[in-house]
Order: C-alpha cells, then structure tokens, then sequence
C-alpha cells in the first residue's frame, strides 16, 4: 500500500504535496482554534450568567436587609413608645399615691375612717388567715366565706 502511495505521490511535484501537507496542517489548525473559541463563548457565557444570579442574589439581600433594618426601627419607636407610657404611668401612679396620702391624712372623715377599729368577723377571718399560713405544711390556704354570723359583725361600723 505504501508503495502505491508513494508511487502516486511521486507523480504530484513537490511543492503541490508542500502546499497540500501546510493546508491540512492550517484546516486542522483553523478547526482547532475555532473549537477552542467556542469553548471560550460558551465559558463567558456561563461566567455571566453566574454574574447575573449572582448580582439578583446581591439584591435580593439589599433588600431583605432593609426590610430587617426597618422592622428594628419599627421594634425600637415601639420599645421607646411603650417606655414613654410606662415613665406616664408611673408618674401617673406617683401623683395618685400622693394625692391619696394627703388625702387620708389631710382628711378628718378619711382619718377618722382610717382610725376606726376593724369588724370582728373581719379580725376572725385574718387570724384564721394568719394560723393557716403559719402551719407550715407547705399547702395552699383554702379561702372560706364568711358565715353570716360573721358578716352579720361586719355590719357595725
């Protein structure tokens, strides 16, 4: 076969086969490098898609951050709302417990009510209080009605 071969190139010039040989030699070059370039295309392609998800996740997060930072300013008008309130009420509170004290020793009727000895079923039903608390058997102090007996005393004052 190879004789054949050679025989028939031996008819061909040489610088015809030369030619022949650099032409293969360029298409198969040629070939190589636009495979190579397409192998390009198709990386920059994907490089930029991931750019892409990449710049939609950035923003995604934008915006969930300022979502979380405006919930926190909401949470924090809320806190110093509520402990301007609380300041309110407890000066609120303050001004009432005052106004009571004046009141029950400014007062002669309040003061008189105030020094006016507690009904006897009323003392009963303390001292019973105070002897279930001190047994100290750890359980709950059962709390009973009064008998009419007892509330009947209560109506002296």
């Amino acid at each position: 076969m190879w004789p054949m071969i050679l025989g028939f190139c031996g008819k061909i010039p040489v610088r015809i086969l030369v030619a022949l040989v650099a032409l293969c030699l360029l298409a198969g070059g040629l070939w190589g490098f636009t495979q190579r370039l397409e192998h390009w295309r198709e990386a920059l392609a994907s490089a930029q898609e991931e750019a892409r998800s990449a710049q939609e996740l950035a923003q995604r997060q934008q915006l969930v951050a300022r979502a979380w930072q405006a919930h926190a300013e909401h949470l924090a008008e809320v806190g110093a709302s509520r402990e301007r309130e609380l300041e309110a009420n407890q000066q609120a509170l303050a001004g009432k417990r005052q106004q009571l004290e004046r009141i029950i020793n400014d007062d002669q009727t309040s003061k008189t009510w105030a020094d006016h000895t507690v009904p006897d079923g009323v003392h009963q039903w303390l001292r019973q209080l105070t002897a279930a608390d001190h047994a100290g058997d750890g359980t709950a102090t059962a709390h009973t009605a009064l008998s009419d007996a007892a509330s009947a005393g209560a109506g002296r004052d």
